[in-house]
């Protein structure tokens, strides 16, 4: 298929679609994507006041939320574990969240019983929850915008290659080949060493995993040919886009593993040399000790927030255990910092779109990495494997995509505009949970499919294949009439901005930064996931 009629099915279906849905393509003149660290929803919203343990109870902290306070694990005999409360900073327990060590264990071939690996004091401090009063904003944001019911990772595995499917929608080397490559980077390289500029065979490359799911060694770097959302084998798509990284060549700089950014050009020529070139100058925007949570603010601050922006947090306002615990307030004042935004810039500019005459609406998604290990209660929609290590047929995913790693677990998202109703909840439960449904089932492709939408980007498949999370995203439907994450928004509900309280102020985190740190480090404080 050429990009030509790609392009041309893309715009035909979003003209058809925008009749039944209640947001039309354009809506939004810019997207923020706000990716946070390794929590599951049980985990990070599961601290409500009602709910006996055992047995496991819903105790959902506003109406229809599927949260749970404890579920069963093996290693304890197969007894209901409850949840036990936690500090979100707490540095005394971090749960494997790797592929093999965490994922293929907690999953347990879908009973979903493994979770408790690791005890400390005789307690599964998997099975906890974050104390309410540590992560406030986020309850607040809920309350007032958008919760996600049923939001998984794609991957079913740590950060590195999270990212890079919320970057470009695969872990997998895709373009500029005929048919994409069916092994997945399942894990991370070593932190300080991720990336194109560190060559083509590094002394620790990371774990691979085939279309049955095993994993294995493979002796090259996590830099490899493909697209992505906002870049092809030409270059940039033509939207202004800008990814926040604390460091580059880390786990969390997903385009840092991209030539096509790197080094401006889709191929491996240049592999182990830094990254230089007008999309890697024009496009990434790294911390310093002065400005370790700041770029985001003065870019919004002076009006040059892009068409679609990645915010990766620092440890220092990263939600990753043994951190701060100033990630709520880090991510509740970028959403004040949008919404007021007429307001702070004297006029000049009006990113939530309800006080000027010349509006610019923002849609944010505030979503999490990866679940961190934690205990969660909901199985994932499909979890693909292959009988065969070099195929991965229709008969056993749709499109043929994804066998070995696709899905993960849970994550939260959280999703702020003017037409999110306050307090909707994405798949709410009535008298029954799970209600893991279509249209309510989302995935990281379900961004990079709305973002799409939005601006009328082509899909991010190059080659015909289709090998990418944007087009295979759940919440397309088996019919493909369903704009992914669609029922968030409604052209009927515009409203004002609803400030969120964050009890740190945006500056605190510029004064906080330069007094504390020395050089940024990435979300992970020990740099590993």
């Amino acid at each position: 298929m050429k990009t030509t009629s790609r392009i041309l099915l893309l715009f035909s279906l979003s003209a058809m679609l925008a009749s039944a849905q209640t947001i039309g393509p354009g809506t939004f003149k810019h997207i923020v994507i706000i990716v946070q660290e390794n929590r599951s929803p049980d985990n990070l919203f599961g601290a409500a006041t009602t709910g006996n343990c055992p047995p496991a109870t819903e105790v959902p902290f506003e109406t229809g939320v599927d949260i749970v306070n404890g579920g069963p694990a093996k290693q304890k005999g197969g007894a209901v574990q409850c949840t036990v409360g936690l500090d979100l900073e707490s540095k005394s327990f971090d749960p494997s969240h790797t592929y093999s060590g965490g994922w293929v264990p907690d999953y347990d071939g879908g009973k979903m019983d493994g979770f408790c690996q690791i005890q400390k004091d005789g307690v599964c401090v998997q099975y906890s929850y974050v104390e309410q009063s540590d992560v406030q904003p986020y309850y607040d944001i809920a309350n007032a915008y958008g919760f996600a019911n049923y939001m998984f990772q794609t991957n079913e595995g740590p950060s590195f290659p999270a990212h890079q499917f919320l970057f470009t929608g695969t872990s997998a080397p895709v373009a500029p080949y005929n048919t994409y490559y069916l092994d997945f980077v399942a894990g991370n390289p070593p932190s300080s060493s991720a990336g194109c500029s560190f060559g083509s065979s590094p002394p620790s490359p990371p774990g691979w995993v085939g279309p049955e799911g095993h994993m294995f060694g493979m002796d090259v770097a996590e830099c490899y040919t493909h697209d992505s959302l906002v870049t092809n084998s030409s270059g940039d798509k033509g939207y202004t886009w800008r990814y926040y990284a604390p460091t580059a060549g880390s786990i969390w700089s997903a385009p840092d593993a991209i030539p096509e950014v790197c080094y401006g050009e889709n191929n491996l020529n240049n592999v182990g040399q830094p990254c230089s070139g007008n999309e890697w100058s024009s496009h990434l925007s790294f911390y310093t000790g002065k400005l370790g949570g700041a770029p985001i603010f003065n870019d919004i601050q002076n009006c040059q927030l892009q068409q679609i922006s990645w915010v990766i947090p620092d440890e220092a306002w990263s939600d990753h255990p043994g951190n701060s615990g100033l990630g709520p307030s880090w991510v509740g004042d970028i959403v004040d910092a949008i919404g007021q935004s007429y307001k702070n810039s004297g006029g000049a500019c009006d990113y939530w779109g309800t006080y000027s005459s010349t509006p610019e609406p923002t849609a944010i998604f505030v979503v999490w990495d990866d679940w961190g290990g934690w205990f969660d209660h909901v199985l994932p929609p499909d979890v693909y494997r292959s009988p065969s290590k070099t195929s991965c047929p229709t008969t056993v995913a749709p499109n043929g995509w994804g066998c070995g790693y696709v899905y993960g677990f849970r994550v939260p998202l959280l999703v702020v505009s003017e037409y999110t109703q306050a307090g909707y909840v994405s798949g709410a439960c009535t008298n029954n949970c799970p209600q893991a449904v279509f249209p309510y089932v989302h995935d990281f492709g379900s961004i990079l499919a709305f973002t799409e939408y939005n601006f009328g980007i082509d899909f991010i498949d190059q080659a015909g294949d289709l090998g990418y999370a944007d087009y295979n995203a759940p919440d397309w439907g088996p019919s493909r009439n369903n704009i992914p994450l669609s029922d968030f928004f409604s052209l009927s509900n515009q409203r004002g901005f609803t400030n969120i309280s964050a009890p740190k102020g945006a500056g605190y985190f510029e004064k906080y930064y330069s007094e504390t740190h020395s050089k940024p480090t990435g979300p992970d404080a020990d740099g590993e996931e």
